[in-house]
């Protein structure tokens, strides 16, 4: 049983909340580096992804929130 690596998970979160994975590593503060290394196979710190998943979810709920003040307007 092998598991699957860390940024497989991101970039499936990160589409399906329609959020840029490129966008949620910057505003993670991890760079985007490490981004397009674990992309090449390099495996990324369980602490580098959560901070990543974080990120997802917060630029998810700023999109949300805007969608809805533009529904609004």
């Amino acid at each position: 049983m092998s598991m699957t690596p860390y940024i497989v998970s991101l970039i499936k979160l990160s589409t399906e909340n329609q959020v840029p994975i490129l966008e949620a590593f910057k505003l993670s503060g991890v760079p985007t580096s490490t981004y397009y290394r674990a992309v090449k196979g390099a495996e990324l710190k369980h602490t580098t992804a959560e901070k990543v998943e974080d990120a997802i979810y917060s630029l998810q709920k700023t999109s949300t929130s805007n969608g809805q003040l533009a529904e609004n307007s």
